[in-house]
C-alpha cells in the first residue's frame, strides 16, 4: 500500500492530545515553531519505528502548538497533513495538504501527503495525478514507493516490484530504517504474488539492516508460514508482537498456533485482540478495520465486525475498506450488499488473494457457482498460502464447487 506511517485508526480527540503528551513527559513546550515542527517529525518517525500510536499524539500536540504560536508558519502547515495521515483523519489531511500546496506548489512533500490522503479516500484518479507530479518534482524513494503502491492497486504488481527495486537502490543512500521499510514493502509485493522465497529474502535483508525491525519480523513470519515452517513463523511473529503489540499480530499468532495444533494458545491470543480494542476504545481510539477483519475471519461478533467496518467506511473509501466491509456484510447474512461492496473492492483490478477469496465466498452464498469458482481459483492462483486460516477454507470451497460441477456433468451423461 501507499506508505502512510502506521496502519491503525487512531482518533483521540485533539483537545486531549497535548494533555496526553505532557503527561507522558516526552515533550518540552517551546515558543519556536521550527523546533516544534522538528519535534513533530521526530515523533512521527518514532511512530513508524515502534508502532506506538501515542507518538502520533505527540506529533499532533507539537504541530498544534506551533500553529498556535504562528498560524501562518509554513513548516507547521505542511507537517499538519502528515500528522493527520498518521491519525487516519484523511479528509482533514487532504485539506491540509491542499492548503500547503496553495502556498508552495513545488514542494514535493505536499504532493506526497496529498497522494496518500487521496489513496485512502479512494480518489484514485487524482492520486495518480498527484503521484506523477511528485515523481516529476523529486524522483526517489518518496515518489517511487507511492508510484509502486498505485501500480499494485491497479493490478500491476510486477511493475510495482520493479519500481520498489528502484526505491531500494535509492534508499541505500538514506537512513537504515528507511531502507528496511522499503525492503519490507518489496517483500509484501513478492508475497502477494505467492513468491514466499523472494519475499523472505527481502525481509531478511531488512532485518540485516535493522535487527528486530517489527515490520520485517512480521513479514518474515508470514513468509515462513507460507513455506510451511510454522514453528519459525510463530517465533518471528511473537518477537514482532513483543516489540509492537497489535490486534493483527495477536490474531495472526492465534491462527498460527491453531494451525500448529495448539487451540488453547490460539484462543488466548485471539482474546487479546478484543482486549486491545477495548483498551483503545477507552482512550478514544480504535483499531477499527483490522479488528473488523479479525472478527469476520473468525466468525465472532458479526454485528460488531459490521459496526467497525461501517465506521471505517465513513472515514475512507479505499478498496481495502470496501473489502473488509464486504466480508463483514457477508458474515451478517447480507450477501447482496456484500457482493456490491466486493465489486467496489475489485474496481481497480487489484490482484489481492483475499479480495478474490471474499468475492468467491460471497458468490457461493448467492448460488453463483461459476463466479465463485473463478474468484476462488484466482485467489489460490495468486497465492495458495495467502492466509494460514482462510487459505484452507478457500481450497475446500473450490474443491466442493468442482465436485458439484462434475456431479452435474455425470448426471447429464447418464441422462
Amino acid at each position: 500500500m501507499i506508505p502512510v506511517p502506521g496502519r491503525l485508526a487512531h482518533g483521540a480527540p485533539a483537545a486531549a492530545a497535548l494533555a496526553v503528551l505532557l503527561a507522558a513527559g516526552g515533550f518540552v513546550a517551546s515558543p519556536n515553531p521550527g523546533k516544534l515542527v522538528d519535534e513533530a517529525a521526530r515523533s512521527m518517525q518514532k511512530a513508524r519505528e515502534t508502532g506506538d500510536p501515542t507518538w502520533y499524539l505527540h506529533a499532533r500536540a507539537a504541530v498544534e502548538q506551533a500553529l498556535a504560536v504562528d498560524p501562518s508558519d509554513y513548516g507547521a502547515l505542511r507537517a499538519r497533513a502528515w500528522v493527520l495521515l498518521g491519525l487516519h483523519e484523511f479528509a482533514d489531511a487532504r485539506a491540509a495538504a491542499e492548503r500547503a500546496l496553495a502556498i508552495e506548489p513545488n514542494d514535493f512533500m505536499n504532493w506526497a501527503n496529498l497522494t496518500d490522503a487521496l489513496v485512502e479516500l479512494g480518489d484514485y484518479p487524482r492520486a495518480i495525478d498527484a503521484a506523477d507530479r511528485l515523481a516529476e518534482l523529486r524522483p526517489g524513494v518518496v515518489a517511487y514507493t507511492r508510484v509502486a503502491g498505485l501500480q499494485a492497486l491497479r493490478g500491476d504488481r510486477a511493475s510495482a516490484i520493479a519500481t520498489l527495486e528502484l526505491a531500494v537502490a535509492a534508499a541505500e543512500q538514506g537512513t537504515p530504517e528507511g531502507l528496511a521499510w522499503t525492503l519490507v514493502h518489496l517483500g509484501h509485493e513478492h508475497l502477494a504474488l505467492g513468491d514466499a522465497d523472494a519475499a523472505a529474502r527481502a525481509y531478511e535483508r531488512a532485518l540485516a539492516v535493522v535487527p528486530d525491525y517489527h515490520l520485517a519480523l512480521t513479514g518474515l513470519g508470514r513468509a515462513r508460514a507460507a513455506q510451511g515452517r510454522l514453528g519459525e513463523a510463530i517465533t518471528l511473529t511473537a518477537r514482532a508482537a513483543e516489540r509492537v503489540p497489535s490486534p493483527a499480530l495477536y490474531g495472526t499468532l492465534g491462527d498460527l498456533y491453531d494451525a500448529a495444533g495448539d487451540p488453547a494458545e490460539a484462543e488466548r491470543h485471539w482474546e487479546l485482540v478484543r482486549v486491545m480494542e477495548r483498551l483503545a476504545a477507552a482512550q478514544g481510539a480504535t483499531y477499527g478495520r483490522e479488528v473488523a477483519l479479525f472478527l469476520a475471519d473468525h466468525d465472532r461478533e458479526p454485528a460488531e465486525a459490521l459496526r467497525l467496518a461501517r465506521i471505517e467506511a465513513g472515514r475512507r473509501n479505499d478498496v481495502y475498506t470496501d473489502d473488509v466491509l464486504a466480508w463483514a456484510l457477508a458474515k451478517n447474512d447480507r450477501p447482496v450488499q456484500a457482493m456490491r461492496a466486493a465489486h467496489r473492492a475489485l474496481r481497480l483490478g487489484t490482484e489481492d488473494a483475499a479480495f478474490h477469496y471474499h468475492a468467491g465466498m460471497i458468490a457461493q452464498a448467492l448460488g453463483q457457482s461459476r463466479s465463485a469458482a473463478r474468484h476462488l481459483g484466482r485467489a489460490l492462483a495468486l497465492d495458495p498460502a495467502f492466509d494460514v486460516r482462510q487459505g484452507p477454507i478457500a481450497r475446500a470451497a473450490l474443491d466442493a464447487l468442482e465436485g458439484q460441477r462434475l456431479a452435474r456433468a455425470d448426471h447429464r451423461d447418464v441422462r
